[in-house]
């Protein structure tokens, strides 16, 4: 379980003109519970570049460098809590990036030791980490290709395919395009691990946890977790997405459809190889 934040831009900015300084260092220390690894993905013009590290947000020197940086437009942040039983390690490490979409997830798929089912052989084949975020994102992948590039018609099929065969607590993400920020919030409040986090000593309401907020302002759009202060933000609806306009920086709130209802032909199609 992980925090993610995302952001869109009319111009280049820093991710700390973004939030401000007080906002930026208490989403970072979130990395003190959250400490298994961070990652950046942002967009320069037409150009998506990753960085990420098995370590610590807060411990190092490249986050703060990179924070305050105007790396583009458009960008992530991720901030790593390992699912017991995954590495940690830089494959492990979100973000996840495929051609022109690079994606970040909170949440926890289960059961672990049935992950390889999530995907075809011809796809788990193109893992490079273990996780079940990973998998997650290969499949968003797949029904893109299916949904002639329709990024909510894609996560509706993802969100059904993995409901249906999983037991998840969370599909909370945050994805990139070319053209657009993505932010998925999806998650069943059943499933919250009130116990495991009062246990690790995770600070405010457990309720929240998977909760997910945005916030317009003159320097652009900003969606990130809980746990840290979000005065005047709005809610993001569960099972909604917040999709905000590159280039226009509009934004819209979708609520996201059952998608392919069960015994559709998805679990066959996904053995198609990928190209």
């Amino acid at each position: 379980m992980c925090r993610i934040l995302g952001y869109s831009t009319a111009a280049n900015a820093s991710l700390a003109e973004i939030m401000g300084s007080r906002g930026l260092r208490e989403f970072t220390q979130l990395s003190e519970f959250h400490g298994d690894g961070w990652g950046m993905a942002w967009y320069h013009e037409q150009r998506l570049s990753v960085e990420k590290s098995p370590l610590r947000a807060v411990d190092e020197p490249a986050y703060r460098d990179l924070a305050h940086r105007r790396l583009g437009s458009q960008g992530l942040v991720h901030l790593r809590r390992a699912t017991p039983g995954l590495p940690v390690g830089t494959r492990n490490t979100h973000p996840f990036h495929r051609g022109g979409t690079v994606m970040a997830h909170n949440g926890a798929i289960h059961p672990q030791d049935r992950l390889a089912e999530l995907l075809p052989p011809a796809w788990e084949a193109q893992l490079t980490g273990t996780t079940d975020s990973e998998r997650y994102f290969l499949h968003v992948m797949y029904c893109l290709q299916e949904r002639n590039r329709d990024v909510v018609a894609a996560l509706e099929d993802t969100a059904a395919h993995i409901g249906q065969m999983f037991s998840a607590n969370s599909l909370n993400a945050i994805f990139l395009t070319p053209d657009a920020l993505y932010a998925i919030c999806y998650y069943w409040p059943e499933r919250i691990p009130h116990a495991a986090l009062a246990t690790r000593g995770i600070e405010g309401p457990t309720e929240s946890y998977f909760d997910l907020a945005y916030l317009e302002t003159a320097a652009g759009i900003v969606v990130a977790s809980s746990g840290w202060s979000q005065d005047g933000w709005t809610r993001l609806p569960n099972r909604h997405v917040l999709v905000v306009d590159r280039v226009t920086q509009q934004a819209k709130v979708v609520p996201l459809g059952p998608g392919n209802p069960p015994g559709s032909p998805l679990p066959d199609l996904l053995a198609t190889a990928c190209p």
